[in-house]
């Protein structure tokens, strides 16, 4: 009989689910726990060739790895624990094709993107860098991109440093820093945060996710300077708006003017904005400065902001 040809995703969902019951329902049936009827062994053997039918090679080897792994199974091929360990490992290798389909689908996307208004704006923006002997790099447009803008800024200007993430772990009173694990409302007590060692840390401990933190707390324990900018005259200017504002910032929302402001200020750096139409410095008085730039129609998918390095001489 000829060998069945890899089959499709719909179809291997499909025939899991039907074997999945199968094996539950005879399970239920079977009155010796430690001995296994003919049916199930030959429900396990069809779910065991299905898994190896959709995964092929690659897959196939993930599971014989984690299976190898296993001391308790070695002696027991057919081990029903066996069989449900193999049947996650086929669904984690099935969420990682498609988080990896998803990935390639997102960076189609970006690149179908471009449009030629967007393209101009870029070359424009290149040439008055290229005029102040500076040019545009690249930071992905992930939602991210000012705060990376800005990491990528630190790590290429600032080059001497005293604080280190064990610093700031030990400001935050954790072993390891996750935003999962952040409670905002723990630090609206302006005594509470001092976010001073920003202003002269590794560069190459920070994430997107600690700059987010950190801005988030500035703005929450600095309200009077940003209440202006976060409502407008429409707004009822209560408590729970401006948290909100600042817990949406450690959600992922994108990066604007005030987030700029405020990691100006805790990083003590002079930050300047180019745009196609002007450029915007916050902190004038800071001697250190970061230069990002500002595109208002590269990405259909929302404004983005680029880093600005020096020209080679």
């Amino acid at each position: 009989m000829e060998e069945e040809g890899r089959i499709s995703y719909h179809e291997y969902k499909r025939r899991l689910k039907k074997l999945t019951e199968e094996i539950k329902k005879e399970m239920k049936k079977s009155s010796n726990k430690n001995k296994k009827s003919e049916t199930l062994l030959n429900l396990e053997e069809k779910l065991n060739k299905l898994n190896e039918l959709y995964n092929k090679e690659d897959d196939k080897k993930n599971v014989e790895e984690n299976y190898n792994n296993d001391d308790n199974n070695k002696d027991d091929p057919f081990h029903t624990n066996t069989l449900y360990q193999m049947n996650v490992i086929s669904k984690k290798a099935l969420r990682n094709r498609k988080k990896m389909e998803h990935r390639e689908y997102e960076e189609e996307q970006i690149e179908k993107s471009r449009n030629k208004e967007g393209e101009k704006e870029y070359e424009e923006l290149s040439l008055n860098l290229k005029k102040l002997n500076k040019t545009i790099y690249s930071i992905a447009p992930d939602g991210n991109c000012l705060y990376e803008s800005i990491i990528h800024q630190l790590k290429y200007r600032i080059h001497t440093y005293q604080y280190t993430i064990t610093d700031f772990l030990k400001l935050i009173n954790k072993e390891q820093f996750s935003l999962d694990n952040i409670n905002l409302k723990d630090y609206i007590n302006t005594n509470f945060f001092n976010s001073n060692i920003f202003n002269n840390i590794n560069p190459n401990d920070l994430s997107s996710d600690l700059l987010r933190f950190i801005t988030s707390i500035y703005l929450l324990q600095n309200k009077e300077l940003f209440i202006n900018f976060i409502y407008d005259s429409n707004d009822c200017e209560d408590n729970d708006t401006y948290f909100k504002y600042c817990e949406d910032i450690i959600k992922g929302v994108y990066g604007s003017e005030i987030e700029i402001k405020a990691l100006s200020n805790i990083l003590k750096k002079k930050i300047t904005v180019y745009d196609v139409n002007m450029n915007i410095s916050y902190e004038e008085d800071c001697e250190e400065e970061l230069f990002l730039c500002f595109h208002h129609k590269l990405y259909a998918l929302g404004k983005h902001y680029n880093s600005v390095i020096d020209l080679p001489s």
